[in-house]
């Protein structure tokens, strides 16, 4: 099998880790929880076992539509920068799959976005050039694409 091969498997007949990393996925996307710890607890599963699988397994619906990818910005911690960036995604048209943001350290903060382009208006390239001009924002790299 090629390593980019993506195969349709019934749910039932998966390992248990793979539909427990679904379901923290969805306590996550939902906003039951707000942190990568809480979902894996709740649902008791470590948080290494997730990580390592988060970016292989997703639901059949979750793959309809446009390409999935990630942003990982590093943005300055003071007031609306954060709410800019979502603004600016927002505009976009991108569906955000994902979003963590850890504890600010010296003043910055990262930021994970997931994203569906399916119903971009932008290209991605023209989605970073406008999160390049938002003040605040430091770096941003692509993932995933």
């Amino acid at each position: 099998m090629k390593k980019d091969e993506y195969l349709i498997v019934k749910a039932d007949v998966l390992p248990e880790v793979f539909r427990k990393v679904i379901a923290v996925k969805n306590l996550l996307d939902s906003g039951e929880v707000y942190s990568v710890n809480s979902a894996v607890q709740q649902v008791k599963l470590s948080r290494s076992a997730f990580y390592k699988y988060r970016d292989a397994v997703r639901p059949f619906d979750e793959t309809k539509g446009g390409s999935i990818y990630s942003l990982i910005l590093q943005i300055e911690n003071f007031p609306g920068v954060f709410p800019a960036t979502i603004e600016v995604i927002s505009r976009s048209g991108a569906r955000i799959v994902n979003l963590h943001q850890n504890s600010a350290i010296k003043g910055l903060s990262t930021i994970l976005v997931t994203l569906d382009d399916g119903s971009m208006k932008d290209t991605p390239t023209e989605l970073i050039t406008r999160l390049r001009r938002v003040h605040g924002i430091r770096n941003i790299s692509i993932l995933d694409k």
